[in-house]
């Protein structure tokens, strides 16, 4: 039961992208039969980034960008819906002790989004925008998101309208 309602809600969340496009495995190949998708995340109206998942014939997911940052984005996307994240958790994508001690802590408040040191990424910009969270709260110090980054960051948050 629980595996067939996770199946449901990743395809109907799925369902909703942009475009969805079937692949086929020969029938000797070790690859599964997946569903393609692929989305446009909005990036400072500049341009578009196009995010890919998958889904299995048995419902298994995967979940891809182009890079880490992308990826992290595109999980995000799947779980986390605008005006209803409390905070989003922001941590280096170059430096994963940060972000792997974090993840844990996030107690399901919001994603984990991943940043460079100097630079707020394209893809991290756009799920900020997106979402509009309550908080943003950064792991690690100015050795691995700096303070220009973190105000970058959360002027994307707004405490306003949230609970306290």
């Amino acid at each position: 039961m629980r595996a067939t309602s996770l199946a449901a809600l990743a395809g109907a969340a799925l369902l909703g992208a942009t475009v969805v496009t079937a692949t086929s495995a020969a029938a000797d190949s070790p690859a599964p039969h997946v569903e393609r998708v692929e989305r446009a995340v909005a990036d400072d109206a500049e341009r578009s980034l196009a995010l890919r998942s998958a889904v299995s014939a048995n419902g298994n997911l995967r979940l891809s960008g182009g890079d880490r940052y992308e990826t992290a984005a595109e999980i995000s996307n799947l779980m986390w819906e605008p005006d209803t994240t409390a905070a989003v958790y922001l941590a280096s994508g170059t430096s994963f002790p940060d972000a792997l001690a974090m993840a844990p802590s996030t107690g399901l408040l919001g994603p984990l989004l991943l940043t460079e040191r100097d630079h707020l990424p394209a893809a991290t910009r756009a799920e900020l925008q997106r979402l509009r969270p309550c908080y943003v709260v950064v792991a690690g110090g100015t050795a691995s998101v700096s303070d220009a980054v973190f105000a970058d960051a959360e002027q994307y948050a707004d405490p306003t309208g949230c609970d306290a």
